[in-house]
């Protein structure tokens, strides 16, 4: 025991220190309705923040009619929500009516169900493995 059990503890605390290990997260974003603008998606890890607030990471891509893929590199292992947003004008926001409906097309990770706001963060909710993963959202246009 005399010089295993400091090697051992040493080997313990190497390994608590290690990064956590981060994959790719896959975004297949489909049923976009025309090419004008851009597909913006924000990712969030903290729920308080879903789906408007403070993101974890996002990317805009140019719009495409029909479906685009976007990989998103090294996203640590962990649990996440995603809010996508048409913006064909490009003006950084959502248009609406004048009576609040949406104007551009939308959408959230597992296809999370709409009612009169925006899903909470559990209901799109998904893991991120070590080894990354692949998800779909689905545009919706009212």
């Amino acid at each position: 025991m005399s010089t295993r059990f400091p090697l051992l503890a040493f080997m313990a605390v190497l390994m608590t220190a290690l990064p956590v290990r981060a994959g790719d997260l896959i975004v297949e974003v489909t049923e976009i309705r025309n090419d004008r603008g851009v597909i913006r998606l924000a990712l969030h890890n903290d729920p308080e923040e879903f789906p408007e607030g403070k993101r974890f990471r996002g990317f805009d891509e140019p719009a495409n009619a029909g479906s685009i893929v976007v990989t998103m590199k090294d996203i640590p292992a962990g649990r996440y929500a995603a809010a996508l947003l048409h913006d064909e004008n490009r003006d950084g926001g959502m248009d609406k009516s004048f009576i609040g409906w949406p104007l551009e097309g939308f959408g959230f990770s597992n296809d999370a169900p709409v009612r009169l706001s925006a899903p909470p963060f559990e209901a799109a909710a998904f893991d991120v493995p070590n080894e990354g993963t692949r998800i779909t959202i689905r545009v919706r246009y009212y």
